[in-house]
């Protein structure tokens, strides 16, 4: 199979006529990406991983996006990575923007970039949403052992997407707040050659969508080293940090719920977001997967968040999740009411 370049992923959102989309253009064999058969053969899924680890960043410094009539440019870095912000002159439907939102190599726009059916559909409309949920994906939506080492290479090796297992009613949770008007972003420190899981997943197990935001892709010995390289954890909290915080001021008015868990460094984060954007955060909730080996910090965040008045929770049931942000709701719903 010859090698192409491809769009993947191709993620964002639109916010009334504000698009705000970004992607990375990487060369691939053709075929790989072709999720036709489900469930997988174990030997397709590691040759599809091992190739999806080997990938070659393009070399390309400028293609061109359009839609029906309306065109951009697009600059790439070093990575093949962009990030566009453009003002639609038509206010599309969701429909129209994933059937005519295209990128081309040349400005005459006859040279088609090939976006994979995986990332279709996942620049979504957050214009009517009543509040946003950002979340966390490893072992906070799907398990995943992101602290251990040993655990994830198998987990990640030999579990395809089809047989990925969720954190015991999460779904059901975020489709409780889906029904109440929540927008979804889902921001994770997982490398972007493992996009393809975490959505499928997040399709077959019915959890509501919204764009993904993950790091950079990696080479296999990124992947094996990561765990070791100095200052790692210190880059994956700055990751997540910038992409929230990028998050809130696209939407000042929102208020944010954040979601995540006790294994990694999401406490921390949220908190230091907390602190950055007071007046957007409607409250914090962390899953405890440490099994209150780390009450004492837990407590200390919470006293922290508590004095700016923002409410934070650790669960350990879902079913204990959507009892307390029913509450939280209500209270909101309450507080809209009064200043009418």
């Amino acid at each position: 199979m010859s090698k192409t370049k491809i769009l993947l992923p191709l993620v964002g959102f639109k916010v009334q006529k504000h698009l705000s989309i970004e992607g990375q253009l990487l060369n691939f064999r053709t075929g790989l990406l072709d999720l036709s058969k489900k469930p997988e053969s174990f030997r397709r899924h590691v040759s599809r991983l091992w190739k999806l680890y080997r990938h070659n960043h393009n070399q390309e410094q400028k293609i061109y996006g359009r839609i029906r009539e309306e065109s951009f440019d697009v600059n790439l870095d070093e990575n093949g990575f962009f990030r566009v912000e453009y003002d639609l002159i038509n206010d599309y439907t969701d429909q129209e923007l994933d059937k005519y939102l295209k990128f081309y190599f040349d400005k005459s726009y006859k040279e088609e970039i090939k976006v994979p059916s995986i990332t279709k559909e996942s620049v979504h409309n957050i214009s009517n949403t009543k509040y946003m949920v950002i979340s966390d994906v490893d072992d906070t939506v799907l398990i995943t052992h992101a602290t251990s080492f040993l655990k994830r290479i198998p987990q990640t090796l030999v579990r395809h997407a089809f047989k990925r297992k969720e954190v015991s009613e999460m779904s059901k949770f975020y489709r409780e707040m889906k029904n109440q008007g929540a927008g979804f972003f889902y921001v994770s420190n997982s490398e972007m050659n493992l996009y393809w899981i975490i959505k499928l997943f997040l399709e077959t197990r019915k959890f509501p969508l919204g764009p993904i935001y993950l790091r950079y892709h990696k080479n296999w010995r990124d992947f094996l080293l990561s765990n070791r390289t100095e200052g790692t954890e210190q880059k994956k909290n700055i990751h997540k940090i910038n992409r929230i915080s990028y998050l809130i001021e696209k939407f000042p008015s929102h208020k944010f719920l954040l979601i995540g868990d006790s294994g990694q460094k999401d406490p921390y984060t949220y908190e230091e977001v907390a602190k950055l954007y007071p007046q957007n955060i409607s409250g914090v909730m962390i899953r405890d997967v440490s099994k209150g080996k780390r009450d004492a910090e837990m407590l200390q965040i919470k006293e922290q968040l508590k004095r700016m008045n923002i409410p934070f929770h650790i669960f350990h049931d879902p079913k204990e999740a959507i009892r307390i942000e029913k509450r939280w709701y209500n209270r909101r719903v309450v507080k809209q009411l009064t200043r009418l």
